[in-house]
């Protein structure tokens, strides 16, 4: 049995979904309750900004989608990456509410230093978790994972900006036999 959702919960899933379909500078506080049994100020209360509003959707979406273990039965690095890109689409609410982050962060500065330590704080985490497969011999000792991780991410990052112009994208399962290729290319010879 699942638990019942917080309000805090179902209000970061409403601002996801405003944020990412509508654009993070159409959306107003206001609005937001609007759609919601809260007030503007109860918002204002839990989260101080839309900014913070913002930045705390893309951070629960981040720790949902992609900080997790490898699923059951996946213990190449190369498979791991492979079936994590093989499922992109499932993320595109989360590479929208980036690309709002980050267009958001064009012009202000609080955003924009908080993505980047939030960004910057996350791929070194994914270093961390990544230096396993390279202690175990999948990757090669001299390969930079702090390069190959924001390569990666970048990656990511980058179907969320052709989303965005209307770019068709390739399927899941292309995308993540290309990755897989990729990261076997890192391994030892």
């Amino acid at each position: 049995m699942t638990e019942p959702r917080s309000s805090r919960e179902k209000l970061l899933d409403l601002a996801s979904r405003v944020f990412a379909e509508e654009g993070y500078a159409a959306a107003s506080v206001r609005d937001i309750a609007s759609r919601t049994d809260l007030t503007s100020g109860a918002i204002y209360g839990n989260f101080g900004s839309k900014a913070n509003l913002l930045l705390a959707a893309i951070d629960a979406h981040i720790a949902e989608e992609l900080v997790q273990e490898p699923p059951e039965g996946i213990s190449r690095i190369a498979d791991v990456l492979a079936d994590l890109y093989g499922r992109y689409p499932e993320r595109r609410q989360l590479r929208a509410l980036l690309v709002e982050g980050a267009t958001a962060g064009r012009s202000d500065p609080e955003v924009r230093d908080r993505l980047a330590a939030d960004q910057s704080q996350r791929i070194a985490l994914w270093v961390d978790i990544y230096r396993t497969w390279q202690e175990r011999g999948e990757i090669a000792a001299d390969v930079d994972l702090n390069a190959a991780l924001t390569l990666l991410w970048a990656t990511e990052l980058g179907l969320g900006v052709l989303e965005a112009m209307g770019v068709p994208l390739p399927d899941g399962e292309q995308l993540g036999d290309v990755v897989r290729r990729q990261v076997e290319g890192l391994a030892p010879d």
